[in-house]
């Protein structure tokens, strides 16, 4: 997992393809213009109880945001139950399990590189306090070094 700002973006050129391409299309707000799926997202921050873990076996979660700010917590898959696969073919699947592990927060202005294998729960509360967030999720497929076997 990395987490930066978002104008430090490219510097990750290595580790995250076409990232300068990338933090581009997210300057101009121009999400056609992004060589992967952008997913746009804006949603309420949930209670511990209502947030789900899941991981990625060959996709690089780019998350980008905009407004708002959400805790995301990042730990082994191997401390969770496995549960159903992703939706509609998607890479990964969802994790059963109370946050544990590593805790971010994704705040305006930032991005966090979640790589496969790093489970991951979002949309967590700061400090207890309602809000919201609003980012761009960015589907990038990772180099094979990077992929792993779900």
């Amino acid at each position: 997992m990395i987490i930066d700002s978002i104008s430090r973006l490219p510097l990750y050129e290595g580790l995250i393809p076409d990232a300068g391409q990338i933090a581009a299309a997210f300057a101009a707000q121009a999400p056609e213009r992004a060589p992967y799926e952008v997913r746009e997202k804006s949603y309420a921050l949930k209670e511990d109880l209502k947030r789900r873990f899941e991981v990625h076996g060959h996709t690089i979660d780019l998350m980008m945001a905009t407004d708002g700010a959400e805790a995301i917590h990042i730990c082994p898959p191997e401390r969770l139950t496995p549960a159903e696969a992703l939706p509609n073919g998607a890479d990964g699947r969802k994790l059963d399990g109370m946050p544990q592990g590593s805790a971010v927060v994704l705040e305006a202005g930032c991005f966090c590189a979640i790589f496969p294998g790093e489970a991951h729960m979002v949309a967590g509360r700061i400090d207890g306090a309602e809000g919201g967030v609003v980012k761009w999720v960015v589907k990038v497929p990772c180099p094979e070094a990077f992929s792993v076997r779900l």
